[in-house]
């Protein structure tokens, strides 16, 4: 009972933290954590040459040597590309809702908001925004993680 109760405030904390981070930070916590990938995929690769596994080692050695060299560039250009197709999507929709005979404030409203989010990422500030988003989420959830565990 007591590890659940430790566990739960672990979580809790872990969450809070990270929620913090992620608003603080922002963009610069996906750097730290294409870093720390690209770290443990190379030594997941050295470890794997060790022991003579060399296919697998050798693979994991070019995905972490990737990430590290190409990391932000390769994630720049798949947020251009992903901003790019969701403002087109978008940018669909809305036509479709002037196309209908009935359309309500919603049908128009969502699309606008899905064309702003794409443009945001393909420009790069929507990343930070969703970022901010995100963290401030897990902070809540954090702390409500933590006053229901202190309940018990």
């Amino acid at each position: 009972m007591a590890n659940k109760k430790n566990s739960e405030l672990f979580s809790a904390l872990l969450y809070i933290i990270i929620g913090v981070l992620l608003v603080i930070f922002r963009s610069e916590t996906l750097g730290w954590a294409m870093t720390i990938a690209g770290i443990i995929f190379v030594v997941s690769g050295i470890l794997d040459l060790i022991k003579k596994n060399f296919a697998g080692g050798a693979v994991s050695l070019i995905i972490g040597i990737a990430i590290l060299v190409l990391g932000w560039a390769a994630a720049k250009i798949v947020l251009l590309v992903l901003g790019i197709l969701i403002a087109i999507k978008g940018v669909i929709a809305l036509i479709d809702a002037f196309k209908k005979k009935k359309t309500t404030a919603l049908d128009i409203v969502f699309p606008i908001l899905t064309v702003v989010v794409g443009v945001m990422l393909a420009i790069g500030n929507g990343l930070d925004i969703m970022i901010i988003i995100v963290g401030v989420m897990l902070a809540i959830d954090g702390v409500l993680g933590l006053i229901n565990s202190l309940k018990k």
